[in-house]
């Protein structure tokens, strides 16, 4: 199974490579105002500024000029990938496993996370990644390129010495195989001789588990971010009308205030439930403050 890319040309630079041609461009005569930062700006201080930048920023640099994008885009560089996947780890809750086996580092982020069209019809729609198949695709180019078989709890189909060493997907009652890999394992089946053909058989199985597993630990790992994310989101909109409880009991209007800005005014125990909730909230840093009553 040849692993997805959804890039065509990759540039493949070294970055001391870069920095050489980046050292001889420059020419005395060319005023230091004219020339661009792109072009001056050192290679460690570009991967440390990477450091901090989420994937989807570093997808833009790649745009910017050829000089970053040979940076970003050197599958063959250490660095490069380096610089990919410190923004994968510290960016992409869901996608904190390693690559797949054959799948560079910025093609594993475009395929799990920033690309959400189905890269066959190009939809947004009921689109899913497919570990097992490694495809991102919709619920309908998912049965176009698919070979159904009724699901059987005694798992029938592990009989066929064909669909044993293929990876495939539960969906509804059915039990679905990439087309492209069926067609291409029973050329191979066709073609084995018969004293390799045990041998065939298992090394597929193997191959059929290892997928299997891979796909399985990825699914679960983004299930489990989605679920933190969810739980977040409940945490903060729990806080977020627990302060407006608070900020009401006070008789205060926050949308006459910058929420870093608010001026908290009520008696000495209104007030301290107040504060006591916006210290969920880090980015505010001033609050003014009176009480009314005497300690």
């Amino acid at each position: 199974m040849k692993p997805y890319s959804p890039r065509k040309k990759k540039l493949k630079f070294e970055f001391s490579e870069i920095q050489m041609a980046t050292t001889t461009s420059l020419t005395p005569s060319v005023p230091n105002h004219h020339i661009p930062v792109a072009v001056t700006i050192p290679p460690e201080i570009f991967i440390k500024i990477c450091e901090h930048l989420p994937p989807s920023d570093l997808l833009v640099l790649t745009g910017v000029c050829r000089r970053f994008r040979g940076f970003l885009c050197s599958p063959e560089s250490s660095i490069t990938q380096d610089i990919w996947r410190t923004s994968r780890v510290n960016f992409l809750p869901s996608l904190q496993l390693p690559p797949p086996d054959g799948m560079y580092e910025e093609e594993y982020i475009r395929f799990g996370k920033l690309l959400t069209n189905c890269q066959y019809c190009l939809t947004k729609k009921t689109v899913k990644v497919y570990w097992q198949f490694r495809v991102r695709c919709c619920q309908e180019c998912l049965s176009k390129n698919t070979t159904p078989i009724v699901f059987s709890k005694t798992y029938e189909w592990m009989n066929d010495s064909v669909l044993s060493g293929l990876a495939y997907v539960r969906h509804n009652n059915q039990v679905l195989f990439w087309y492209p890999d069926v067609k291409s394992s029973y050329k191979e089946f066709e073609a084995i001789s018969g004293n390799k053909y045990l041998e065939w058989v298992e090394k597929r199985k193997e191959s059929r588990i290892k997928i299997m597993d891979d796909a399985s630990q990825r699914d679960h790992a983004a299930a489990s971010a989605e679920e933190e994310k969810n739980k977040q989101n409940g945490a903060a909109a729990d806080t977020t009308q627990s302060i407006a409880a608070s900020v009401g009991a006070l008789d205060v209007d926050p949308r006459q205030y910058a929420l870093s800005q608010i001026r908290i005014t009520g008696t000495r125990s209104s007030v301290s439930s107040a504060v006591s909730a916006l210290q969920h909230f880090p980015h505010i840093d001033t609050l003014d403050i009176m009480i009314m009553d005497s300690p």
